[in-house]
């Protein structure tokens, strides 16, 4: 099973970027357009480190930043895949969030069922004073 999160990333240096940059001809890799002169790029990594990708370059590809954006934080984007797979994991491991406290009605495994209070006194209660002056005299 491979660990969520886990893979450090790994920038590339300039020589890097720019034989990767020539490897693909300057193509996107998301939208297969040409990445002109002066337009912003990241070398991107193909399959997310999040996911189980690794910094090996046959998992890094040139891609224009808006597509590497969408990729990343769109609505099904790398991070929502990602948060899936962390809470799937931890779903299969038995492990509950310590923000989601348990929803009344539910009980913790091997608890037993709440108590009635509503048995009848032992003994009676004294006389109520009251809080007024008037009720005490």
């Amino acid at each position: 099973m491979t660990d969520v999160g886990t893979t450090a990333r790994k920038p590339l240096t300039p020589t890097q970027r720019l034989k990767l940059f020539e490897r693909f001809s300057g193509v996107c890799q998301l939208c297969s357009r040409k990445i002109e002169a002066g337009e912003p790029w990241v070398d991107e990594h193909l399959r997310a480190l999040s996911l189980g990708g690794g910094n090996e370059e046959a998992n890094r590809a040139p891609v224009h930043k808006a597509c590497a954006d969408a990729k990343t934080y769109g609505p099904e984007g790398d991070l929502a895949k990602a948060a899936k797979a962390k809470r799937q994991k931890m779903a299969h491991l038995g492990i509950r969030s310590a923000s989601k406290p348990i929803q009344g009605g539910q009980s913790l495994p091997g608890a037993n069922p709440a108590r009635r209070a509503t048995k009848p006194l032992e003994k009676a209660l004294p006389p109520r004073r009251g809080l007024f002056r008037s009720e005490n005299a």
